[in-house]
């Protein structure tokens, strides 16, 4: 006791918290630091990809898929501006003919007239002609993450389609459908029951929508750089152009609750798509990895 209350071993103790305390606050600062000039120099990174490229846009050339006719198969009202925003956008102003088919009126909580009315307006914003809009009112296709949409109906669907408007290139949900949500990887089961099944036509090139890991997700423009060095096939928006994209999924007023807002603000896909194409061999081995 008389050791332990002695003057000698309280300045030891303290001198050692001092010590450590020091130590731990330099060790913090350092690592601040290093993690501050890393964020810097990945800032850098974005703002120099981002002007790179920015001037480099084409305007009425043929881009990235060098498609004519294009289209670009949703499950709900919405789909096309929070996922296929940019590609639909990029693909109207260098002069594609851009089609929607909407597999479902989105009436899950009873509003489907409204969305029917909202995608029309959104679509007009995107730069989507009335008349290449198909909406499908189909009882086995309602909006419901709960009901399994059957495939040869939606295979039907976009087969009639491709052969109605001759199109070149189709644009769909990937595997995970971005959000996971079951009615937009049943359009991608759908088409690879097409191309099981031979029943994609030759001329048809198909691409689907790379689906990204929720930290990638709502990156937003500081995705830029991984999605220019993942992907060869992307379509990506200057500020002002995405913008218009933001003000065509405001024109899903209905859908709008607050963290729709948030999923304007920081949402990748609102600024860029990475397309993947994708052929029979591909279909085969995705259909293994799920067996």
């Amino acid at each position: 006791m008389l050791f332990l209350e002695s003057p000698y071993k309280v300045e030891f103790l303290y001198n050692f918290y001092l010590r450590f305390l020091s130590e731990s606050l330099l060790y913090l600062t350092n690592f601040v630091l290093y993690i501050s000039l890393w964020i810097f120099g990945y800032l850098c990174l974005c703002c120099i990809v981002y002007r790179k490229y920015a001037r480099k846009l084409p305007t009425r050339t043929r881009g990235a898929l060098g498609a004519k006719r294009v289209l670009v198969v949703v499950a709900h009202p919405d789909d096309e501006c929070m996922f296929f925003g940019p590609t639909i956008y990029r693909l109207c102003e260098q002069g594609a003919e851009v089609y929607i088919l909407c597999l479902s009126n989105g009436n899950y909580e009873g509003k489907g007239n409204i969305r029917k009315q909202e995608l029309w307006h959104a679509c007009k914003e995107l730069g989507v002609p009335d008349c290449n809009i198909c909406l499908i009112t189909d009882t086995r296709l309602s909006d419901n993450p709960k009901l399994q949409w059957p495939v040869p109906v939606i295979a039907k669907l976009i087969g009639h389609h491709i052969e109605a408007y001759n199109v070149d290139t189709l644009v769909i949900f990937d595997r995970g459908g971005v959000s996971s949500h079951p009615n937009h990887a049943a359009v991608f089961y759908a088409v690879a029951y097409m191309f099981v099944e031979k029943n994609m036509p030759d001329k048809c090139t198909v691409y689907t929508l790379d689906s990204v890991n929720i930290l990638r997700k709502y990156l937003g423009f500081l995705d830029l750089p991984l999605s220019f060095l993942l992907s060869s096939k992307r379509y990506f928006l200057r500020w002002t152009e995405s913008r218009r994209v933001s003000r065509a999924m405001k024109k899903h007023k209905s859908q709008m609750v607050w963290f729709r807002y948030l999923y304007v603000m920081f949402s990748r896909y609102m600024v860029i798509n990475t397309l993947r194409k994708i052929s029979l061999a591909d279909i085969e081995l995705e259909l293994e990895v799920d067996d």
